[in-house]
């Protein structure tokens, strides 16, 4: 198939838009012909237009589309035409329906459109090789001059004579009706037909009459028949109906009266007929202005609402706009409120002055210290410029997001971009379809620098250059985000460093930015770094007038002591802090205390003398003062001997991972009476109400406090004293009451789930289930434990709670996890378990457990399976590999899970499998190990989350393939190398990119220095070079390799740099000096990557000699060398410690190796394809593999096995595969001469028959199993005793290559087919050759005898099956209907059909009786090499260069199953006699046997298996991994260099569906 380049999709878009456009211009061009065109077939016609309706014209001469595909062309003399094979909607003869449908069919048609011309070659892409063409079948149509035309009575019936007036005149009475809209449809119907007629003989007015007589036909609209009296067009429609009455009998009257008079001068009446239908076009031309009009709104309408719809997308956060209305809690939580009048006067005007300058700085960071009133001035500002209320204002506010902690859609960094783009488009059109367009939506949940970029840099710069110099007030807007301290997990500093990095590389005319936080020194720091200093405009909270403006404030709020002198007490201590007021009115005020003489006793007991000697100016004295009499007050309440109780139940408050319900809190510290009931008045809500002033609980009583700084006081023991909270003991205490929770509360299926067979999501009653069984504190607990468990120190008896935890409990925490959709961080948090055991406790095994827990939970987790929950068991727990230490404690308490088992050398489990969709070339890890970047064949480098495979960002820019990537240390830049001669830096936050250019060709590789401050790249054009990260600029060249460097690396240290290149040498190079210090010779092939260790003192290389060599960095000397690979080792890397070597390899597996003895220690499978690239994740526990198979796999270095055997000289490829009749023999024939007998059920070798000297192109068993016939390239067709591998016979006379053989039922005939174009029928006992049979015209491939031998058919490259009678040799039919070559032909069981496959993709089934095509099986997307009957004939088998194998129905022409596995084409598959399996033979030198006797099937979506075994569709057995490749049960080597591997499962019937609950069986 040609390529359907992007000169082509320019063509096809511009015949798009000249359809669309109703062919306002002349159409020049067809779409490009098929390979290969049948006949029309009925209901087709050839439509051509713009002229001569109903006329057929024969196809113009050909020429070429901008890709060079071929096209029909009218010649510039000829009336231009539109000829393609168009089908025709039923009633459709005008030329627009006909543009139309060839329109649908050029853009969304099949693919043949875009093959090749007929006689070009058909480019097959899998083969990678040219096939010749078939012939065309054309349709015989006249020469293009001599139109076949349509008979017209209207020229029959009217004298040419007559011009068009007379006859118009003439014609009118035969027109006249009572129904205005028939009469107006028959008009112009009549007046198309004369004009028709007279088109010689007609003036300037005639022809203007004739134009808009014609426009009538818009009365013949179906649409407008079906309008009712209640639409609104029906007025506008009766009322051009009355006037087409009216008009229509004026020319009535014209007619009658030129009747009578017959005058020859109709000047008069031209003049009234034009007015006339002048008239009449007029009203129609109101009637479609009208129409139009209200088709315009209905369109603006339905924009608004999808709109509306996109921006949704956004998912932005309502409470964080300032003009949610907060009531209730809600309201007492954020106290959002203007400034009170009088207040902030200077910086009120400040900020709207530099709002108001389109000269000024583009951000505006205010910040001051906790409480110093910043939330109140953002919000003032926000309704300042909300309505724009001042008639000097030049700008609008945009967008604003108050930031805070309370809620969590008001503390989540990502909400903030997206809410103000949200905000924005609302208001400005112009930049909402502009963000329609960019269509970047997947960007809402990723990092604030993608979010930044794709939804508003991208899309305010494209409306801007919409706008060009047109700019006003309703172009500028304002941006508000206020309190970024808030935001969760030091989010805030973040999120601020990201902002004023994008604005200050991204300037955006137009917008500007109002931030608030506290002061952040690096930040502070970082903008005085700027190139672009004015860019940000710092100013903090000026003290003194803060003074002045709590004055005003506290009047306000208490008036009542308004001149009093408690209220000069209170205005000394606050000082210059708004938090602090605050929070004294709230003591004051709420609880009811509104008496002034109470208000006044608890003032003098807050501002007591020792308070006032201890307080200073400093804000943190000020808070520390206050806050610690808040608390001696409210712990005063309560009896001495439960102060540590109720200060425990704050410090637990304040503690919990996330903000925690009080309930919560209760149960966490176990506070419950004597008699073990819990108290009927919650004390957690006793001491939070007692200190209201600084703690407040939502509408869920969970905890919250007014102000960070309350946390902060708490957490230091300088500043809070004996309120103080031990965070490491209480993170301690909080860990061990965890896992007590889920001790005593974790079971085996908590949410009683009733089926194993359906999704949780089809569950209707499961949400319930898991609210009623999963209690908040159990929730919380799992949720929690780990993180409370890293911040606790040691010493701490932790080792004996993870280790009974992980003995059971731990898979039903997986369990529970799973229901509440946490279950990707599983994973993480049995990580971070095993790095504070490692850290803090010497048990290498207990942390071993941990690490193996978490893969098990990660492999759960991102896998299918984790769909449906009882799958954690029945799925994952079945298919986990059985020698990891766990997995067989584990399975004790499951004995009735599905009995899965494997043999043989089989596919490593995965724990992450992601589908990149495109070759990939290139992956690396972060530092921390959380995300993956992968360079691929598709022009991109992406970024994925290494936790769960979900993509992270796509890095556009490169115009070629991305070959190498690698992450800066600190993960804030990614480096990128391109078949299209660049290096890319990418920046992880912001996502901008820096082309480094200057390379003459391929970048093959590219590393960073740990220092960030050099790239080094390797190339195609044999340099080595070194970037500068700040400049760009290309300092230095090292020269010394003579062909290719594939690959690159830097020292630890940054000082040197090695490099491999395909002259077959290791380089080492001193990086500042650009000098060669060693030259490492050694391997024999190129070397295709090196790697340094951690510590600089080895280099690790990898060559196409199949070898990994170790070699001394200091003294340049081989080490070892590690050979167990059998292909080409692409890509090596070193854990960090050391310890480990990995290798990638074009056998498709990557190897562990020990560095210190040079052993494999793992061998990981699963990859279809070469493996390109490998990375070790920094704690060296992952591994990361990238293939030109499409994915990327995470693998555990745990998993895998240890394989000692090596696979020499792979030539396996399998041409021939056969069944005995048995079923208990498979024989194969190879491409390396060959025939090979296995065990048909173990898989194991039993014979190889040698004497062929070419490869073996087809092997048959004879009936009785005792011989086999094979056919070679030598020419000959050989016959064997299976039992003891001898020749039998040597049966030559052929002259070319022999590509087909087969015994006929009675054992005493084969027939043979060759490249000689002959099929030749041999005695198989005695050896000679009985007859010639001729008659095909190309190479005859493949050929069989019927059932009873009486018939032979053959399939040959001539696109013919023809049927021979073996007795007599005579041709007794020759079938015709394949396009391309026939690969495959067989019998049915019944004798009388053939079905063939062939390299067009179909498999026919024919009548050999009627040679008739019974049925065309369509489905591969590639040649079909080899097609089987089943025993009974109900089936048939097809393998393809597809790499499937495909079951079909030969009744019903259904295909039953797609069996996937291969990874190259399938040249032969069969059926065992019983039909229960089929084995196939493939390019990718494997035998697979599949069983069709499991009792379930696989599931397939968009033809690719998803790993779910079905018992019926819809009802989910079991999932079982890919790499386990069921349901293929057997997986042999086709040269027998690999032990045969496969896998199997059964069920036990009452441990699945709705008995699944009996596969666990608690240990007695």
């Amino acid at each position: 198939m040609s390529s359907s380049g992007p000169s082509f999709r320019r063509w096809a878009r511009g015949l798009k838009e000249d359809v669309k456009d109703g062919f306002k211009g002349l159409i020049r061009s067809t779409a490009p012909s098929r390979s290969s065109t049948p006949d029309l077939r009925p209901g087709q016609a050839r439509v051509e237009g713009p002229s001569d309706a109903n006329v057929v014209h024969v196809s113009p001469p050909a020429t070429t589309t901008p890709d060079g595909s071929s096209l029909l062309v009218a010649p510039v003399a000829q009336q231009p035409q539109l000829v393609t094979d168009v089908s025709l909607p039923e009633g459709s003869a005008s030329l627009v329906d006909a543009a139309q449908s060839c329109h649908d069919f050029i853009l969304d048609g099949p693919d043949p459109i875009l093959q090749n011309a007929p006689g070009a070659a058909f480019h097959d892409e899998t083969a990678g090789s040219q096939r010749p063409a078939l012939a065309m079948h054309t349709t015989h149509l006249p020469p293009a001059n001599e139109p076949i035309e349509a008979s017209s009575t209207v020229k029959d019936a009217l004298k040419v004579s007559l011009n068009f007036t007379q006859t118009f005149l003439k014609r009118l009475p035969e027109i006249v009706d009572g129904n205005p809209v028939k009469m107006a449809l028959s008009l112009a119907k009549m007046i198309v037909e004369i004009k028709e007629a007279v088109k010689d003989n007609m003036d300037a007015v005639e022809r203007r009459i004739a134009s808009t007589g014609a426009q009538l036909e818009i009365v013949a609209d179906t649409r407008i028949s079906r309008w009712g009296p209640s639409d609104p067009e029906k007025p506008w429609l009766d009322r051009f109906k009355q006037i087409l009455a009216e008009e229509l009998m004026t020319l009535s009257r014209l007619g009658d009266e030129w009747l009578i008079r017959k005058i020859a001068d109709h000047e008069n009446e031209k003049s009234q007929i034009a007015a006339t239908l002048e008239r009449v076009n007029d009203a129609r031309m109101q009637f479609e202005l009208y129409t139009n009009i209200r088709i315009l709104n209905t369109v603006k309408s339905m924009e608004r609402a999808i709109g509306r719809s996109f921006l949704n997308e956004l998912k932005p956060s309502r409470m964080a706009d300032h003009k949610y209305y907060l009531e209730g809690k809600q309201r007492e939580a954020l106290r959002r409120e203007a400034c009170t009048p009088g207040t902030r006067v200077r910086i009120l005007g400040d900020v709207k002055k530099w709002a108001n300058n389109p000269e000024s700085e583009d951000i505006f960071w205010m910040f001051g210290p906790a409480g110093s009133g910043k939330t109140t001035i953002a919000f003032t500002i926000a309704r300042r410029f909300e309505a724009t209320f001042d008639a000097d204002d030049t700008i609008t506010l945009g967008g604003n997001f108050l930031c805070s902690r309370q809620f969590e859609e008001t503390r989540l960094k990502t909400c903030i971009i997206r809410t103000l783009v949200y905000q924005l488009a609302r208001k400005c059109e112009g930049f909402a379809e502009a963000l329609n367009r960019v269509e970047n939506f997947d960007s809402i949940d990723q990092d604030v620098g993608t979010q930044l970029r794709d939804l508003l840099i991208i899309p305010w710069k494209q409306y801007r250059s919409t706008r060009g110099s047109d700019s006003s007030s309703s172009d500028r807007f304002l941006f508000l985000i206020d309190a970024v301290d808030e935001i969760e997990q030091q989010g805030g500093s973040e999120f601020l460093r990201d902002l004023l990095t994008v604005i200050h590389d991204n300037h955006l005319p137009g917008l500007k930015f109002f931030v608030t936080s506290r002061s952040d020194p690096e930040i502070v720091s970082r903008v005085e770094g700027f190139e672009r200093k004015q860019l940000v405009r710092l100013q903090d909270v000026e003290e003194e007038e803060a003074e002045k403006d709590i004055g005003t404030y506290l009047e306000a709020n208490l008036p009542q002591l308004k001149g009093a002198a408690e209220m000069n007490l209170i205005q000394k201590f606050v000082g210059g802090l708004f938090i602090v007021a605050a929070t004294i009115v709230r003591h004051l005020t709420l609880k009811k205390r509104t008496r002034p003489s109470e208000q006044k006793v608890l003032i003098q007991r807050l501002f007591c003398p020792e308070t006032r000697r201890t307080a200073s100016t400093n804000p943190t004295h000020l808070l520390d003062s206050l806050y610690t009499q808040i608390l001696t007050e409210a712990f005063d309440q309560f009896p001495e001997e439960f102060f540590a109780e109720k200060l425990g139940i704050l410090h637990t408050c304040l503690c919990t991972v996330e903000r925690t319900p009080t309930f919560v809190v209760a149960k966490l510290l176990e506070l419950e009476d004597p008699d073990g009931s819990t108290d009927s008045t919650n004390p957690a809500d006793d001491v939070v109400s007692s200190l209201h002033a600084v703690l407040y609980t939502d509408g869920n009583h969970v905890v919250l406090s007014y102000h960070k700084s309350f946390a902060d006081f708490i957490f230091d023991k300088t500043r809070s004293g004996d309120f103080a909270c031990d965070q490491p003991s209480r993170h301690r205490l909080l860990t061990e009451r965890c896992f007590h929770i889920m001790n005593a509360s974790l079971k085996f299926n908590i949410a009683n789930i009733p089926l194993s067979f359906v999704l949780d999501s089809e569950n209707p009653d499961l949400q319930n289930e898991v609210q009623r069984n999963i209690s908040p504190d159990l929730s919380y607990s799992c949720r929690s434990w780990s993180r409370h468990l890293t911040l606790t120190q040691p010493p701490f008896p932790i080792v004996s709670i993870l280790s009974d935890f992980l003995q059971l409990r731990v898979l039903f925490w997986i369990e529970v996890m799973n229901l509440l959709n946490a279950a990707t961080r599983c994973d993480p948090d049995l990580c971070q378990a095993s790095e504070w055991v490692e850290k803090h406790e010497d048990n290498v095994l207990l942390a071993q457990q941990l690490r193996e827990a978490g893969s098990f939970a990660l492999h759960f987790s991102t896998s299918p399976a984790s769909r449906s929950t009882p799958h954690l068991y029945i799925s994952s727990l079945t298919t986990w590999p059985r020698h990891l230490d766990l997995t067989p404690i584990w399975t004790q308490h499951f004995p009735r899970i599905p009995n899965f088992r494997t043999r043989g050398s089989q596919n490593s489990v995965s724990l992450v499998n992601i589908n990149v969709g495109s070759e990939v070339y290139g992956v690396a890890v972060s530092s921390d190990g959380k995300y993956i970047a992968s360079g691929s064949w598709d022009s991109l480098a992406r970024v994925w989350d290494a936790r769960n495979g979900n993509l992270v960002k796509a890095l556009e820019g490169h115009s070629g393939g991305v070959t190498s990537v690698a992450f800066s240390r600190d993960g804030g830049h990614i480096v990128s190398g391109s078949n299209d001669e660049t290096v890319r830096v990418w920046n992880t936050t912001t996502w901008e990119e820096k082309v480094l250019q200057g390379r003459t060709s391929t970048v093959e590789s590219v590393a960073f220095s740990s220092d960030f401050r050099w790239i080094v790249s390797g190339s195609h054009d044999g340099s080595v070079r070194l970037w500068s990260t700040t400049t760009g600029s290309e300092p230095m060249v090292l020269q010394g390799h003579t062909e290719t460097v594939y690959s690159v690396a830097f020292s630890p240290d940054g000082a040197q740099v090695v490099s491999g290149s395909a002259d077959d040498t290791v380089r080492l190079w001193d990086a500042k000096l650009g000098k060669q210090l060693m030259l490492l010779e050694g391997h024999t092939d190129e070397v295709t990557s090196v790697a340094f260790s951690s510590d600089g003192a080895w280099i690790v290389s990898g060559a196409d000699d199949e070898s990994v060599r170790i070699w001394d960095t200091a003294m340049g000397k081989e080490v070892k060398v590690l050979r167990g690979h059998s292909s080409l080792v692409y890509s090596v890397a070193i854990s960090e410690d050391g310890r480990r070597v990995a290798s990638a390899s074009g056998d498709r597996t990557v190897r562990l190796w020990d560095a210190a003895t040079g052993e494999v220690v793992k061998v990981l499978r699963g990859h279809t394809s070469s493996v390109f690239s490998v990375a070790f994740s920094s704690d060296g526990r992952r591994v990361i593999s990238g293939s030109p198979d499409g994915t990327i796999r995470v693998w555990d270095t745990m998993a895998g096995e240890v394989d000692q055997q090596m696979k020499q000289d792979v030539t396996g490829v399998i041409f021939s595969v056969a069944f005995s009749e048995s079923g208990t023999r498979i024989i194969s024939g190879l491409a390396d001469n060959s025939v090979r007998v296995w065990d048909g059920m173990t898989g194991e070798q039993l014979g190889m028959l040698e004497g062929h000297t070419g490869a073996v192109n087809s092997v048959a068993f004879s009936t009785d199993g005792t011989r086999i016939v094979s056919g070679s390239d030598d020419k000959s067709v050989r016959v064997w005793c299976t039992a003891t591998g001898e020749e039998l016979l040597l049966l030559q006379g052929h002259t070319g290559v022999v590509f087909s053989v087969a015994f006929s039922s009675d054992g005493a005939s084969i027939v043979s087919a060759s490249r000689d174009t002959t099929v030749r029928i041999w005695d198989a006992v005695k050896g000679g050759g009985q007859r010639v049979l001729t008659g095909h015209t190309g190479d005859v491939l493949s050929v069989a005898f019927s059932s009873d031998g009486a018939r032979i058919a053959s399939g040959s490259a001539d696109g013919t099956v023809r049927i021979w009678d073996s007795v007599g040799g005579n041709q007794l039919q020759i079938l015709e209907g394949h396009t391309y070559y026939v690969l495959s032909v067989a019998f049915l069981p019944d004798g009388t059909h053939v079905v063939s496959g062939s390299a067009d993709r179909s498999i026919r089934i024919w009548d050999t009786l009627t040679g008739q095509v019974r049925n065309i099986l369509q489905g591969h997307t590639n040649w079909v090499r080899s097609v089987a009957p089943s025993g009974n004939g109900t089936r048939v088998v097809s393998g393809s260069d597809d790499t499937t194998v495909r079951v079909w129905d030969t009744t019903t022409g259904e295909e039953l199953l797609t069996l996937k596995g291969h990874s190259g084409w399938v040249y032969s598959v069969a059926f065992s006699r019983d039909g229960t399996r089929i084995v196939s033979g493939s390019e990718d030198s494997t035998l697979r046997v599949w069983d069709l006797s499991l009792a379930f099937s696989s599931e397939v979506i968009e033809g690719e298996a998803t790993g779910w075994l079905l018992e019926s569709p819809g009802r989910y057995l079991m999932h079982v991994p890919a790499e386990y490749r069921l349901p293929c049960v057997l997986l042999i080597s086709g040269d027998g260099g690999q032990k045969p591997s496969g896998s199997y499962v059964t069920f036990s019937s009452d441990a699945i569906g709705d008995q699944w609950q009996n596969c666990y069986a608690p240990l007695t």
